[in-house]
């Protein structure tokens, strides 16, 4: 085996199974990942495959239920633990990856494949994506899969890749919605038109009509049916959370979650986020090679070609996109992923493995960047708990001093992670009716209080016992 494969191999391997580190010893964390396992949790009891819920008996139209599905099953197969959620998302990452190594090894070759699956799951995103409870790794897999396909079928590989784009496709609308249209439609149409007469014919390997079916087929019946359920779905989803969420950076429609306005093009400054180590690394080559006039010129050639300027369009497409975008956060970055690990692993591959060799300790200090950073974070965490967005430990706390009968009051708020980790529905208490019953209650009960609200209380009647980020858990005297 050549020995730089094999180091590529043994780095990869140990950024993936770093991964799991995290996803077993840390608690799922507020807003996001408790939000959405509480969904799939909800699923998963209540056997409802159609409709998701924000809550206990409260619709959730902010998401299609693919990811939902995966994790609903995971709690079924390996019952309530932080990991059960989790694991779907490393799963479907680590098919995303297979994905990529599949395109590479087949239109370059294996050392380049093994070098471009070290970069991609070695991205921060990446790496903190592929084990949290989030969309977005599902997106990317629908998505990756289509333009994967598409690219083996115009290179002449045409049995049943054919079809797993249509597939691809169809599972990023059950993920997303119309945005996997927007990425994969997007990536596409701005390729051919950088050489439009030359490329326009590669639409005619595709099966159009039997393909788009099998999407529909996918894709359509859960749409129908979750609008037959719940009237309004389709309005809201559609307008809403895709046109709304878009064109609006102020968009106040947002029935879950929040409004995350940013500046138009902050995109850019997100994906050098997403891409540490190797975006800042790849940016200073780039730099290098265009104020060389013989690079700038080898370079120029590179990008005549097909499979290349491809690659390129799908690592810039959606920061183009979202320039103009009026609600952005960096896990919109994810799908374009795949595009710049390939475009960097096939640079460091050229000149015959010359430049493997001049960038080995570049490679290697950035492979190991990421899972060092997340190992000291990770212990910095289990050593100082409170610092994180989750009530995990302030849930723990009140079950081991309770004997489970008393009362225990939300005041005013309450967070995703309270609700999923006491595992049932919590009803809020105003501050009014709270401080009534300090007064008047004769048995013990238990509070959980924001602490922007902990001066708005009688704390006489109150002993504090546990204290979040967020929160603090009283006990009554």
């Amino acid at each position: 085996m050549n020995k730089q494969i094999k180091n590529f191999m043994i780095l990869f391997w140990i950024i993936t199974i770093s991964r799991f580190l995290p996803m077993i010893f840390l608690p799922l964390t507020d807003t996001t990942e408790a939000r959405y396992a509480n969904t799939a949790l909800i699923m998963s009891k209540l056997n409802d495959w159609i409709t998701p819920y924000y809550d206990y008996g409260v619709s959730f139209w902010g998401k299609p239920p693919l990811a939902f599905w995966f994790e609903a099953l995971s709690y079924k197969i390996f019952g309530i633990h932080d990991f059960t959620p989790r694991f779907p998302s490393m799963l479907i990452t680590l098919m995303t990856i297979w994905l990529i190594y599949k395109l590479v090894v087949t239109l370059e070759n294996k050392i380049t494949a093994w070098l471009t699956i070290t970069i991609y799951s070695g991205l921060m995103l990446v790496y903190a994506l592929s084990g949290a409870v989030i969309t977005d790794p599902y997106l990317t897999f629908g998505t990756t899969l289509s333009l994967v396909s598409f690219l083996m079928v115009i290179n002449g590989y045409e049995k049943y890749w054919n079809y797993l784009f249509f597939v691809g496709v169809g599972l990023g609308i059950l993920t997303k919605g119309p945005l996997a249209l927007v990425v994969v439609g997007g990536i596409i149409m701005l390729w051919i038109l950088l050489s439009y007469k030359k490329r326009l014919s590669t639409l005619a390997k595709f099966p159009w009509i039997s393909g788009v079916a099998l999407l529909l087929i996918i894709a359509i019946p859960w749409y129908i049916a979750a609008e037959i359920k719940t009237p309004g779905f389709l309005y809201y989803f559609i307008i809403g959370e895709n046109l709304g969420r878009f064109l609006d950076t102020g968009w106040q429609g947002d029935k879950y979650g929040y409004v995350h306005k940013n500046p138009h093009g902050v995109i850019w400054l997100m994906w050098i986020v997403a891409t540490l180590p190797w975006g800042l690394s790849a940016l200073a080559i780039t730099f290098k090679k265009i104020t060389n006039k013989i690079s700038r010129l080898a370079l120029f050639q590179e990008l005549k070609k097909d499979n290349v300027s491809f690659y390129v369009v799908w690592m810039l497409f959606l920061m183009l996109f979202f320039t103009f975008a009026g609600n952005v956060i960096w896990t919109y970055v994810l799908p374009s992923l795949p595009g710049f690990a390939i475009v960097l692993a096939l640079y460091l591959s050229r000149k015959d493995g010359k430049y493997l060799v001049d960038y080995g300790k570049f490679i290697k200090i950035n492979g190991y960047f990421v899972p060092i950073v997340s190992a000291i974070a990770l212990f910095y965490i289990l050593y100082n708990p409170s610092i994180v967005k989750t009530e995990k430990f302030l849930i723990i706390k009140y079950k081991s001093v309770s004997k489970g009968n008393e009362p225990i009051y939300f005041v005013r708020k309450k967070s995703f992670s309270s609700t999923y980790y006491m595992n049932r529905k919590l009803d809020l208490i105003t501050l009014n009716d709270f401080n009534k019953i300090e007064k008047i209650s004769k048995t013990k009960y238990f509070a959980v209080i924001n602490k922007n609200d902990v001066s708005k209380i009688d704390r006489n009647y109150l002993k504090k016992i546990y204290k979040s980020k967020k929160y603090v858990l009283y006990v009554s005297k």
